[in-house]
Order: structure tokens, then sequence, then C-alpha cells
């Protein structure tokens, strides 16, 4: 079997707000923006950050039904950049568009990883190897 793309979608309160967070965190040749919904490509997965009735929408046959504005996250998202530098130039980015860089850098045998939060608290691990 061969997988074309993959994504995570994930609810946002307003798209225009991290449209714009997510371009000067990471870049605009790596976010779209479209019919509220704020596209984000990363390697091979994309990410999409909706807005609640959109979100609803791709729900709908489902039958589920999410719970929005809770205080607690329920995945880490993650992204390997090139260098230590690469990383930390994410995490000013992330300082200077409003969200919230998380605790110290941590060191794995692998590697090391940076943490923050977005404007809708969605958790972020950034990953550079050694």
């Amino acid at each position: 079997m061969q997988f074309v793309d993959s994504a995570i979608n994930l609810p946002v309160r307003d798209a225009s707000r991290s449209v714009a967070f997510y371009r000067s965190v990471f870049g605009t040749q790596n976010v779209d923006f479209e019919d509220n919904v704020v596209s984000l490509r990363i390697g091979s997965t994309l990410y999409f950050f909706m807005e609640h009735e959109a979100f609803l929408s791709i729900l709908k046959p489902t039958g589920a039904s999410p719970e929005f504005g809770t205080e607690k996250f329920t995945a880490l998202l993650s992204a390997t950049v090139t260098t230590r530098d690469d990383a930390y130039r994410i995490l000013k980015n992330v300082a200077d568009a409003g969200g919230t860089p998380c605790g110290q850098a941590v060191h794995y045998a692998w590697g090391m990883a940076a943490y923050f939060e977005d404007l809708d608290r969605h958790l972020w691990e950034i990953i550079w190897r050694q």
C-alpha cells in the first residue's frame, strides 16, 4: 500500500489569526488559506486548522461531537528541522507571533527537542537530530 499524503485536522477559533501565526512561524511558502481553513505543509504531512463550522462539517459523517475550547490538548504535533539554529529560529518566530515557547530544550540520545503552543493551545514539538 502506498500513501499519497497524510493530514491532521484540528479546530481553531479564528482561521485568519491562525494563518498569520503560521506564516510568521513557518514561512509563507508552507501556508495556504482558503474558506476558513489554514493548510500547513511540513514535509509530506498536511496540517489543516479549521474554524468550528468547517471542522464540524468534516466530522458530520462520523457522528462524532467534538468538545471545543477545552483546556486540555489531545495531541502533540511534531516537525523535524535540520539544525538547532532552525529550531531556535522557529521558537523566536513563535514568541514574536504571540505563541508560547514551553520549557527548555530537551536532550535525547538521538538529538534534541523544543516545544511550543500555538494560539489555540495546540502543542508542537520541534526536533533536530545530532
